[in-house]
């Protein structure tokens, strides 16, 4: 198999990123950081996120926040769960950014809800910024994670709470995580292989 290339210019991890994003949002310094990029589609499956947020804050001492990155069909719809979850006071949503990397880097855990994926570049963009990722089991999840992350059931909001609480406890960037994505996906790899099979004879 050969992957798709992902150019990492625009993916590397920024040590400052935790304190701007913290200092932006007026997010209290102890609480812990949940990030979610993408559209607000029925693949994605924020609502899915949503109950495990609330299956955290029920069962978990940890203070966190989440924030959404990104926009779509079903936006007015998730803002409506979340109020009828009383979600408000832990989860911003950021609308679309052009700082994706930034938030990457500043996160304590990103997290993919979705339902179904081809192939997840956004996990192998948040490994880049040395993050530590939760994911549902999506087509593309297991190669892209390998044992750098958490990999749980889709639809299943309570595993995924689980399994997003056990990696808050984590302290360190996900730097092995970065080094395994890299050497797997890094785009002149990956051109590298699709020139040898193309000259091949």
């Amino acid at each position: 198999t050969v992957y798709n290339g992902v150019s990492f210019d625009n993916f590397i991890y920024n040590p400052q990123a935790k304190k701007e994003i913290r200092d932006e949002l007026r997010l209290n310094e102890s609480s812990k950081l949940i990030l979610a990029v993408g559209s607000f589609n029925k693949a994605k499956n924020y609502f899915n996120l949503l109950m495990s947020i609330k299956h955290l804050k029920a069962c978990s001492s940890i203070p966190f926040t989440l924030i959404i990155a990104g926009d779509g069909e079903l936006r007015l719809e998730v803002e409506n769960f979340i109020q009828e979850l009383d979600l408000s006071k832990n989860v911003i949503l950021l609308g679309n950014r052009s700082d994706i990397s930034k938030l990457m880097s500043s996160c304590d855990v990103f997290v993919l809800s979705s339902d179904y994926e081809g192939l997840p570049t956004v996990l192998i963009e948040a490994l880049a910024c040395q993050a530590n990722v939760v994911s549902t089991d999506v087509s593309g999840a297991r190669e892209i994670i390998g044992s750098y992350g958490k990999i749980v059931p889709i639809r299943q909001s309570q595993s995924l709470a689980k399994a997003i609480e056990v990696t808050l406890l984590t302290d360190q960037k996900n730097i092995l995580g970065c080094q395994y994505a890299k050497s797997k996906f890094d785009i002149n790899i990956i051109s590298d292989k699709w020139l040898k099979i193309y000259y091949e004879k």
